[in-house]
């Protein structure tokens, strides 16, 4: 039987859940015998300081009793990197490797760690053109798939939600994103009376000016992610426009999106791409053009509507799991 290894970045790492684990289905369906090796407790380092030369040691000694299980397989899937920002033991893997990318991580220690594996490896998946571009200077093959959504658990409530909420999820790491459009939320919820901000991440936002009222805050899990995004009117993904955000795969919109709900997102990096393939949303730069977005779709339900049909279905026919694994399949078909 054909051994398919797949490098993960940590149980509750989400680019491992969404890249790697949610096709565990469907390619064990195709007859491959899988083996996911995951970090220890997480392939990034510790906040403290103090615990990283404790968590690199723990990280790598782990690493290393999983290398002669891996290069068993026929075939290795490496998410990003080993140890977050290094190339570790990459080198010693044996079998021909796939490295699967999500984020610009070349802007980290001048990209050494991930350049290097790049080159080494057999393939270089990516999660969007920008980073296919830098990743096209060190490696030919080249393969482009976007972070799949499962749309048969991420799909439309099924009815019009009676609640009006403009809404944000997501990792309270991305607060600083949200925090730059808070004067136009708040004059868009001053002047729409009855609209509140749902926000769905593992902490609540501490916002400067918009009131505590304004605001349902609901503790992030697995169980309602789903459910939080579903209650949504608008979805909001604000970025500033960076190398770092160029990198990013649209993920947060791309979940909006499969739930039917209108978008309103920063026209930068591959949200920009999204809102050119199908009328999905508004897009927005500076907060006259976030406050003018965002009014806009607060009075138009007609055409939040439209635009959550169209962002469902592009998603479907482009962005999903199936859609996705096609590819995969393509490479897949090398190896097996």
């Amino acid at each position: 039987m054909s051994k398919l290894a797949l490098i993960g970045q940590g149980a509750k790492v989400p680019s491992t859940r969404f890249r790697l684990e949610q096709y565990l289905p469907l390619w064990q369906q195709d007859g491959l015998a899988i083996e996911l090796f995951q970090a220890k407790i997480s392939a990034y380092p510790p906040i403290e300081r103090y615990k990283r030369p404790f968590w690199l040691i723990n990280e790598l000694v782990g690493r290393a009793c999983q290398l002669s299980a891996i290069n068993k397989s026929n075939l290795v899937v490496l998410q990003r990197q080993m140890i977050s920002t290094l190339c570790t033991l990459e080198p010693l893997i044996e079998a021909p490797v796939v490295m699967d990318v999500d984020d610009a991580i070349f802007l980290h220690r001048s990209g050494h760690g991930a350049n290097k594996i790049a080159r080494s490896s057999d393939w270089i998946v990516c999660g969007n053109n920008f980073l296919a571009e830098h990743f096209s200077q060190y490696n030919q093959n080249i393969v482009v798939i976007p972070t799949a959504v499962d749309t048969d658990r991420f799909s439309p409530l099924g009815k019009a939600t009676e609640e009006k909420f403009i809404g944000w999820s997501g990792s309270s790491s991305g607060f600083d994103y949200l925090y730059r459009i808070e004067q136009s939320l708040l004059k868009v919820l001053v002047s729409n009376p009855g609209w509140r901000l749902l926000i769905t991440s593992d902490k609540a936002p501490a916002f400067e000016h918009i009131p505590a009222d304004f605001i349902e805050f609901v503790q992030w899990s697995p169980q309602n992610e789903v459910e939080c995004i579903q209650k949504m009117s608008i979805g909001l993904m604000p970025l500033e426009d960076s190398l770092w955000t160029r990198g990013k795969c649209s993920y947060k919109m791309l979940l909006y999106m499969a739930c039917g709900v209108a978008v309103a997102v920063s026209s930068v990096g591959m949200n920009k791409d999204i809102l050119s393939e199908a009328q999905v949303g508004v897009g927005a730069i500076d907060e006259d053009e976030w406050f003018t977005a965002l009014s806009m779709l607060v009075n138009d339900a007609a055409a939040r509507k439209t635009f959550g049909e169209a962002g469902r279905r592009l998603v479907v026919e482009k962005y999903s799991t199936q859609a996705c694994n096609q590819k995969w399949q393509d490479i897949f078909a090398r190896y097996f």
